[in-house]
């Protein structure tokens, strides 16, 4: 499947990753009950290193997050806090393995990195927010017609 745009790589390759449980999946949005997912973007500067001709080595981060049932109840959170232990483990061996996301034309994803363990960003007696952030890294072309 040809993807068209970074984004869609991503999203398309966290909803093969088998720790994600049914829950719905979202980008840039996460609802307020449990279990949800969502890709979000942030403010980063993409390019790593530009070259003579035009290519470049660039990046893109973002935050993995979800909505976890959460209460006083330890267990519980300590079943959130483990399943981000384990997606982190899972992003890294996939990663090491050469398991990537696809990308368009021109772009070669060369490697995913955690950048921080997953957390609780956003607590309730109900339900948190727990996220993760993380970084592509990955090679674009120089553009064949001269953009």
């Amino acid at each position: 499947m040809a993807v068209n745009s970074v984004l869609e790589g991503i999203t398309e390759y966290f909803l093969k990753c088998p720790l994600l449980k049914d829950g719905v999946f979202r980008v840039d949005a996460l609802g307020p009950d449990p279990v949800e997912y969502t890709i979000e973007t942030g403010i980063f500067d993409p390019v790593i290193q530009r070259y003579v001709d035009g290519s470049s080595e660039r990046q893109y981060q973002f935050q993995f997050g979800s909505r976890e049932f959460y209460s006083m109840d330890r267990v519980q959170n300590i079943e959130n806090s483990t399943f981000y232990e384990e997606f982190a483990n899972w992003v890294e061996e996939s990663s090491m393995t050469g398991n990537l996301p696809e990308l368009p034309e021109g772009m070669c994803a060369e490697e995913i990195e955690v950048l921080s363990p997953g957390y609780i960003f956003d607590g309730a007696m109900k339900n948190a927010r727990y996220q993760i952030s993380l970084r592509l890294l990955y090679f674009k072309e120089a553009s064949k017609n001269g953009r």
